[in-house]
């Protein structure tokens, strides 16, 4: 009696242990698999080639992976996961992408003031901020940022993506975010999600700044699982008086959001 009494203490023990290790050990993976990403680059910028999709086989070797130097923030830059933060990664996003062509760094204090700006600015003009559609996105990077040319591109390809980013361009998607199964989101997940694509890698991954986690930076999906989930909002606002949204949001087209610069 007394050897089984000491089994299972141990056994308690030693599952509690690994319990409590569990969020470490899955982010020492997680780093581990960054280690392995291509390292950060600024491509020239190419504000008009290519305006077609590039087919990969064509891409020399050497320069199948590419991994832009996006900067990094997540949507609640101090941890505060409550509104509107909890429905910031369209602004978030928007403002990475800024700082990219820019060649700007990005604070927390400065990520959070600028959110809170947007925020306001769509109110006044959509008269919502919530579940921002491409075609939302791309009026705030045209009016509020200042940029000439956004692309609004539905029916993409993987390698519509690819050539993009082989041009030096990060691209906003729109996505239905609990097919991602991202295991650092607040589970089950965003419904609808907006995050950046800046890379790609040989083995058949996509390089994201996905800011609806602290983790998010050069987080990589498998490119067939990010593109699967790539879904407009089919409208914007929160007024969605659908009795299942999961579904509504997947009858969203695959669209994504092109910035050029200046």
């Amino acid at each position: 009696m007394r050897k089984l009494v000491t089994f299972i203490t141990i056994f308690i023990a030693v599952f509690l242990v690994l319990f409590l290790l569990r969020t470490d050990v899955r982010d020492l993976a997680l780093e581990w698999e960054k280690n392995g990403l291509p390292e950060e680059t600024r491509i020239p910028f190419q504000s008009e080639t290519p305006l077609k999709p590039v087919a990969t086989a064509s891409i020399p070797p050497l320069a199948r992976q590419v991994n832009l130097a996006v900067p990094f923030m997540p949507q609640a830059p101090f941890g505060n996961w409550e509104l509107p933060y909890q429905e910031a990664c369209e602004e978030t996003s928007a403002i990475l992408v800024d700082k990219f062509y820019k060649n700007e760094p990005i604070t927390a204090e400065a990520a959070k003031n600028e959110i809170l700006k947007l925020v306001e600015w769509q109110k006044q003009r959509l008269g919502y901020y919530f579940h921002t559609t491409a075609a939302e996105t791309a009026m705030m990077l045209k009016q509020y940022f200042g940029y000439k040319r956004v692309d609004i591109l539905r029916n993409i390809t993987i390698d519509d993506i690819k050539s993009h980013l082989l041009a030096g361009r990060p691209i906003i998607v729109p996505l239905a975010g609990r097919m991602l199964d991202n295991p650092y989101y607040t589970q089950p997940g965003p419904i609808y999600h907006m995050l950046i694509i800046k890379g790609f890698t040989k083995d058949g991954k996509f390089i994201t700044n996905d800011v609806g986690t602290k983790r998010g930076q050069n987080y990589a999906y498998d490119e067939k699982v990010l593109f699967n989930a790539i879904h407009d909002a089919p409208t914007g606002g929160d007024g969605w008086a659908i009795d299942n949204v999961e579904e509504y949001v997947k009858t969203g087209g695959k669209t994504i959001v092109v910035v050029y610069p200046n």
